[in-house]
């Protein structure tokens, strides 16, 4: 969506294939970049997190799964239905 260095505020803004000069923007058009660029910032720490949850959670599984290999497991009880 923008041109140029993500930390930096770039020069032009490409948006719906329209390009802007971020010069020639007023005050409520810069805010509302820089809402993009926090909402942008935090979705990519929270995809981030989740890498990381999900890594934690597989070798949480993978730990159980030894622990639980010298387990003997519980006989399946049939269901009855009423």
């Amino acid at each position: 969506m923008f041109d140029g260095d993500f930390m930096a505020q770039p020069e032009f803004l490409t948006i719906d294939n329209q390009r802007y000069a971020i010069a020639n923007l007023d005050d409520n058009a810069r805010a509302q970049i820089v809402n993009l660029q926090v909402v942008d910032n935090e979705i990519s720490h929270t995809q981030q997190q989740l890498a990381i949850l999900g890594t934690a959670r597989a070798a949480y599984l993978s730990a159980l799964r030894q622990v639980l290999a010298n387990v003997q497991p519980e006989p399946e009880v049939a269901q009855t239905t009423h």
